[in-house]
């Protein structure tokens, strides 16, 4: 017999396992990057599948961003909803893939997760933070490894910071 366990994530338990998830990961990673920007420009919309909002839409980014140091970065970035209303009505979750090219193509690094986001908006909405894995890079970030915390601010700036394996 097989035995189907389903849970529900509770903002309340959502934070708990980000908190836990956070401490452990900082435990584990020596290094880290900081990349700032100003707000998002509006991205271009590939509407796909049913008109209006649908899985497989694609919101394509584009963008000028800074590391602490000021060091210039252009991000290339890809979201595509997977589902509509998931996990509650009006938030929909998006896989994302980003590139973050820092100082020149030669030297990137790679990040891939899923958020949820407002259904009206195409960012993540404001004083919210997203969790992502970072699974590569080349140049200086070759082999990168680790996770990212993009943070949303009040004043529509973003803050990335990457956290890598040594």
């Amino acid at each position: 017999m097989t035995t189907t366990h389903r849970f529900r994530r509770t903002p309340a338990r959502a934070l708990v396992l980000a908190t836990a998830l956070t401490a452990f990961a900082g435990a584990a990673h020596a290094d880290t990057l900081t990349i700032t920007h100003p707000p998002v420009p509006t991205p271009t919309l590939v509407d796909v599948g049913e008109a209006g909002e649908s899985p497989g839409d694609v919101r394509i980014f584009h963008f000028g961003a800074e590391t602490a140091d000021g060091t210039d970065v252009v991000v290339d970035w890809v979201m595509t909803t997977t589902a509509i209303d998931a996990p509650e009505t009006g938030v929909d979750s998006r896989l994302n893939y980003g590139v973050f090219s820092v100082g020149d193509t030669t030297n990137q690094i790679v990040l891939h997760g899923v958020a949820l986001y407002p259904r009206a908006g195409a960012t993540l909405k404001a004083a919210s933070t997203a969790v992502r894995v970072v699974n590569g890079g080349s140049g200086r970030f070759a082999g990168a490894r680790g996770w990212v915390e993009s943070t949303h601010h009040d004043d529509d700036t973003w803050t990335h910071v990457f956290h890598l394996d040594d």
